[in-house]
């Protein structure tokens, strides 16, 4: 017997459970993107503190 294509795709978490973790969408959005801003800043100033260090140590023997 063929089963209507909706009953394919029933609900399996309720209407609650969806506008409860929709609830924390915007703040652990928000976390997430300033996690990865303070992580490209702190790469990206450890990359400039070791291209410094490698300039002063060929500087020094040339």
């Amino acid at each position: 017997m063929a089963k209507k294509p909706n009953e394919f795709f029933q609900k399996e978490i309720t209407q609650k459970e969806v506008q409860g973790s929709a609830h924390y969408t915007y703040r652990d959005g928000f976390r997430l993107g300033f996690g990865f801003f303070i992580g490209v800043l702190l790469g990206v100033s450890i990359l400039i503190v070791i291209i410094y260090m490698i300039n002063s140590i060929i500087r020094m023997v040339s």
